[in-house]
Parts: C-alpha cells; sequence; structure tokens
C-alpha cells in the first residue's frame, strides 16, 4: 500500500506533464504559423530578403519544407502508446515516411545552404538530426524498443528546431541577429535538443537516492 500510494504523484505528474508538453508544442507551431510563416505572403516585412530567398531556391527548398512538415505531423503519432496499440501496421508505415521526410528534409538543408553563412551550423543541425534518426530506425529494426522510443524522442526534439528557432522571430534584435551568432544559436538549440531527452529519460535516478 505504501508502494502505490508514494508512486500515485508521480503517475499523476507524468499524466499531467504529456498532454501539457503537447500543448505548449501545438502553441509554439501556431506561433510560427502567424508570426512567421503567413508574413512571408506580404511585402514589407521583416522577412522580405528571406522572402526573395525562398523564391530563389523554391525547387530546393519547397520539398525541403514539405518533408520536414511530414516529419513534424507524423511524429506525434508516434509517440501515442494507445494509438500504436491499435493500429501497429500504420505505425510502422508512418515510421519509415517519418524515417525518409528526415533523411530528404536534411539533405536538403546541406544542399540549400551550401557556401552561405548557415553552412556550418546546418551540417550541426542535420548531422545530428539523421543520426537521432537512423539510431531510431536501427533500434527498432533490432526490436530494441525502449532505446527505439528514446531515439525517436531525441529525434523529434531535434526536428522540433525548426519551430525552435523561429518562435523568437517577432523580435527584431533575434532576426537581425549576426551570421555567427545565429549560427551558434542553432548549434546550441539543437545540442540542447539532442541532450535534454536524457535528463527527463534519468530524472528518477537524477531526483531519488538508491534505497
Amino acid at each position: 500500500m505504501a508502494l502505490s500510494s508514494a508512486s500515485l504523484p508521480l503517475s499523476r505528474t507524468r499524466s499531467y506533464a504529456k498532454p501539457l508538453l503537447w500543448a505548449l508544442l501545438g502553441l509554439a507551431v501556431i506561433s510560427v504559423i502567424f508570426s512567421s510563416e503567413l508574413p512571408l505572403l506580404h511585402a514589407g516585412t521583416l522577412f522580405d530578403d528571406y522572402r526573395v530567398r525562398i523564391l530563389h531556391d523554391r525547387f530546393w527548398l519547397f520539398p525541403h519544407a514539405l518533408c520536414g512538415t511530414l516529419a513534424l505531423l507524423s511524429g506525434p503519432l508516434q509517440f501515442s502508446t494507445r494509438f500504436r496499440r491499435k493500429h501497429l501496421q500504420f505505425h510502422r508505415i508512418l515510421g519509415r515516411v517519418y524515417v525518409f521526410s528526415v533523411l530528404i528534409a536534411a539533405s536538403l538543408a546541406l544542399i540549400l545552404t551550401q557556401g552561405s553563412h548557415l553552412e556550418i551550423g546546418t551540417y550541426v543541425q542535420s548531422g545530428a538530426w539523421i543520426l537521432c534518426t537512423l539510431a531510431a530506425f536501427l533500434t527498432t529494426r533490432n526490436r530494441q524498443i525502449p532505446q527505439h522510443r528514446q531515439w525517436m524522442i531525441r529525434s523529434y526534439a531535434v526536428t522540433f528546431t525548426f519551430i525552435t528557432l523561429r518562435v523568437p522571430n517577432p523580435w527584431p534584435a533575434f532576426v537581425n541577429m549576426s551570421a555567427p551568432n545565429f549560427t551558434l544559436t542553432i548549434i546550441i538549440v539543437t545540442f540542447l535538443s539532442a541532450f535534454l531527452p536524457d535528463i527527463a529519460f534519468n530524472w528518477r535516478e537524477l531526483t531519488h537516492r538508491r534505497a
């Protein structure tokens, strides 16, 4: 009885944490759509230079954006235990869609930034994205399901950096940041996205002493 009573608050905390996390991620996506993506449709905004570059690189950028969006949208369903149990075959198909979307989007990102001031940051970001995703694929192929889930969380966290790095766009100081500083920001955000999930995985070990 004591054990079940002690575990109850932890269980409730976890049950609240997951919906709260997805709600925050959803709000971040909505904020980016309204603050960064919709303004691209209109001239005379902070993003005019970016708008011109999009039109110039549209043949590479549109498939990159499409695959990145597929990865972003297919990720959440992958983490639903209930959905996975009811639709295991579709879960596997969606997993393959996610992997191929990441590989294509990351590869196109490298092509798009060749020779630009974002090249180094993109190599770090895309490299981490590909490595985490391939690790998730290999662990599921080897039926290492707990490790697969952890690598998928890391991979999706890196996927979400494309939203995270756009959330501060309404702040002019962020948009007008120097190229070296923005490159460093990309690297730091990518590192944190790949590293912070490990703190969550080991939270109990970090906060509880072994009896």
